[in-house]
């Protein structure tokens, strides 16, 4: 394996091309604005709950902060500004209404798992130790200060990390500042972490396990803290977002290869640690080690009560797509990963590179991308029908989006030599940043992205 230092010795371009000329580093700019953004638009914005999917994790917040029980409690004074009540138990069970939602001996939970939750409730809690506030009574200061630490505050210790890998990728001034803006402001991290969801804080967690499992697998480091940074990292992540539990699997196989000894002491116990708390807290809410998703459709399981939405799905919860047609839609459709934000196709050709040993290449790294998206788009194919519901793009592959944009400058470098390849990449940041911004309009991702709306103004598609 070639040593990651290399990444910095290497320039690409003939002489008037951008990857040559361009001597202004932006990167840092860039990523403060983008961090300010979502700042700003999180404490501008009067109601921060706009789904039922972010309302399920904010009534467990609201209940295990203000009566210490997973279950849900409405007050007799909602904190909520105008909750909406429809008929059914729904409407009664808790202080948003949500369709995210389980009942397990008369009482009713979100539908979620409960690490996540427990997590927020403590920093809510420290917030009101240090301030005075409660949740009931100050709920969207409480909101934005468990945003703001949450997510915002991984989103950029996320960015600047990528900064440092870019930077020992290419020496090309250009392709820094490039990959930064897409990662800054081009993909659907941007406007999803101003909203709460397991999926932003996932893609930070899982790219930052992946760092230290780089540094430890082409730098040649041995430090004790990267195999337990590492290891917890990655068993955090996949507690949070179940499908990146095959990313802690193949890192602990990979470190396992590189240091057994550390791998096991640290990483392994620092693993635990996540996985005994995911595990303990999911026994507290449904009595059983196993997430409530894997009963989702057993007759008489935690979906199923009387006026359980599960029960009579409705809209786009009630696709019955052939696979061929969901599966094209996933990738390149109206909620493509690849034509939403076309910026990935730069790093498809760069992971290509990368397969196939460029100087400079992380192969085992690529070949870990390439197999998880794979795996990942392919359970989905076969599990799912939604798209992931209501919102901008397909959220389920979000916490991959920091492993792509690894590969954006060696796929730059390669396409960005001519002047039709320099007119093609600015087109596709060109098209995912308007993506971005229709995403973030409102602060709410949580509605059709706009090649959803124009397939349906077409008639292609009627949900």
């Amino acid at each position: 394996m070639q040593d990651s230092s290399a990444h910095g010795a290497r320039s690409t371009g003939p002489p008037g091309n951008p990857l040559m000329t361009v001597r202004l580093d932006l990167t840092v700019p860039v990523i403060l604005f983008a961090v300010a953004l979502a700042c700003w638009t999180i404490l501008t914005t009067e109601r921060l709950a706009d789904s039922p999917n972010d309302a399920s994790r904010w009534n467990t917040v609201y209940s295990l902060m203000e009566h210490g029980t997973y279950a849900f409690v409405r007050d007799p004074e909602p904190p909520w500004a105008s909750p909406p009540s429809p008929d059914g138990p729904a409407g009664d069970a808790g202080v948003l209404w949500t369709i995210d939602m389980i009942r397990i001996d008369g009482r009713y939970y979100s539908s979620k798992p409960p690490l996540l939750p427990t997590c927020l409730a403590g920093i809510g809690l420290a917030a009101s130790k240090l301030t005075g506030w409660s949740f009931h009574e100050n709920p969207r200061a409480i909101q934005r200060v468990i945003l703001i630490t949450a997510q915002v505050l991984p989103f950029a210790v996320f960015l600047f990390v990528l900064r440092g890998r870019v930077f020992r990728m290419t020496s090309s001034v250009f392709v820094r500042n490039f990959t930064m803006a897409c990662a800054a402001l081009c993909t659907y991290l941007t406007p999803w972490v101003v909203t709460l969801n397991n999926h932003v804080p996932a893609a930070c967690t899982g790219f930052l396990a992946v760092e230290a499992a780089m540094r430890i697998w082409y730098d040649r480091r041995r430090s004790w803290h990267l195999f337990a940074l590492a290891g917890f990292l990655a068993s955090f992540t996949a507690a949070i977002e179940l499908p990146a539990g095959l990313l802690a699997v193949a890192l602990f196989a990979g470190l396992l290869i590189r240091d057994p000894n550390r791998t096991l002491m640290a990483g392994l116990t620092a693993a635990a640690v996540p996985a005994c708390a995911a595990l303990y807290t999911n026994y507290l809410v449904t009595g059983s080690f196993s997430p409530a998703y894997a009963r989702f459709g057993v007759p008489g399981g935690p979906y199923d009560y009387p006026g359980s939405y599960w029960n009579h799905p409705q809209g786009i919860d009630a696709l019955a797509e052939p696979r061929p047609v969901y599966l094209a839609h996933m990738l390149v459709g109206h909620d493509g990963f690849f034509s939403l934000t076309p910026i990935f196709l730069i790093g498809a050709v760069g992971l290509a590179g990368h397969l196939r040993g460029r100087p400079g290449a992380c192969p085992a790294l690529a070949g870990l991308t390439a197999g998880l998206f794979a795996a990942v788009v392919g359970v989905y194919t076969f599990t799912t029908n939604n798209y992931g519901g209501g919102c901008n793009g397909f959220r389920w592959l979000f916490w991959m989006i920091p492993l792509w944009l690894v590969f954006l400058p060696a796929g730059l470098e390669r396409i960005g030599r001519s002047r039709g390849g320099q007119i093609i990449v600015h087109m596709m940041l060109a098209v995912s940043l308007y993506s971005v911004y229709f995403a973030m309009r409102d602060a709410n991702p949580w509605t059709h992205s706009w090649l959803r709306l124009v397939f349906r103004q077409w008639g292609w598609i009627d949900y």
